[in-house]
């Protein structure tokens, strides 16, 4: 009789310790699935952080020349939007682009993400997070930034010319074309940035949320929803909104081209960096610090001292992954 008591409390011992481990954010940390099914119908926050830290890993691992090209092919995808924009505000009648007009703003995002090319803005979110914790250097990071959008802007540079000097456009779309242009290149300075802020902070939740997308249609939805709101709210992403006045500098010789950069590219990329890594990424970051010793960071090898962590590790190219302890 008391050996079956002893084995009834032994099973209820190995019950609620099951059950703490079930309910343990280490626990689910150690089994963060990067894809597939799981008990809750949605990723725990910690689920969501492993994967954003797994994609930083490999983002901030991958050879320059992987970089160059992808962000091209992401620069080129954004030329996309821009026609699209065209082509819906003349379709639905509208003067500028509305809700309809921008009912396909998202596409080339849409091509960006679900094809895995490399956007700057996306990289404003997973690389931070993995460079805020000291395990990847600040100096790999602005190799990571510098490529990308290097190749971002020699893509959206191409998608640009393509639309400006092929017959792509019916005579009314290119007139609707060069007006909308007209529009974002005379907005001031300010604006720029303030309304590049916004969608800096836009497109790093978006990014958010794609990682906590547990199916492709989901991920369409996120993508779709939050770009819509960019387009209709008439915020500046760096790379799109530069096909734009690209694109008006290449039909109007009164609007010259280098000035763009500083006059434009310039306020645009400092909202949309500023918006993506100080909203998002820190703000996350912040609520995880609770379990920056846990088991997760394991795999990333050690932190990094302050040197290394702003020069890079001693005897470790850029991009070359940790190794671990």
């Amino acid at each position: 009789m008391a050996r079956s008591e002893d084995d009834a409390e032994a099973d209820r011992h190995e019950e609620e310790q099951e059950a703490m481990r079930m309910t343990d954010p280490e626990e689910n940390l150690h089994n963060a699935p990067s894809e597939g099914e799981t008990l809750s119908d949605f990723f725990a926050f910690e689920e969501i952080f492993a994967r954003v830290l797994s994609t930083a890993d490999d983002e901030l691992n991958a050879s320059s020349r992987y970089l160059f090209w992808s962000g091209l092919g992401a620069g080129g995808a954004l030329g996309l939007t821009f026609l699209a924009r065209v082509v819906f505000t003349e379709a639905g009648g509208e003067e500028t682009p509305g809700l309809l007009g921008n009912l396909l703003y998202p596409v080339g995002f849409l091509i960006i993400v679900l094809g895995r090319y490399q956007l700057f803005t996306e990289n404003t979110l997973t690389p931070v997070v993995l460079v805020l914790t000291k395990l990847a250097s600040l100096r790999n990071l602005l190799r990571l930034w510098g490529v990308v959008l290097l190749a971002n802007m020699i893509g959206a540079v191409g998608a640009a010319g393509l639309l400006a000097y092929f017959d792509v456009m019916a005579p009314e779309r290119l007139a609707l074309a060069i007006e909308m242009s007209r529009e974002a290149y005379e907005t001031d300075w300010f604006s720029l940035f303030s309304k590049g802020v916004i969608a800096g902070w836009i497109v790093a939740a978006m990014v958010w949320l794609v990682h906590g997308g547990r199916d492709t249609v989901s991920k369409i939805l996120f993508v779709w929803l939050l770009m819509y709101f960019v387009g209709v709210g008439g915020f500046f992403h760096v790379i799109t909104s530069s096909v734009e006045v690209f694109f008006l500098s290449f039909r109007l010789e009164e609007v010259a081209f280098l000035p763009l950069l500083p006059n434009f590219v310039l306020p645009v990329l400092l909202g949309n960096t500023i918006g993506g890594v100080t909203f998002v990424a820190v703000l996350n970051y912040a609520q995880f610090a609770a379990h920056e010793d846990s088991a997760l960071f394991e795999r990333y090898g050690d932190r990094l001292s302050w040197r290394e962590w702003m020069l890079g590790a001693k005897g470790r190219k850029p991009g070359e992954r940790a190794k671990l302890a």
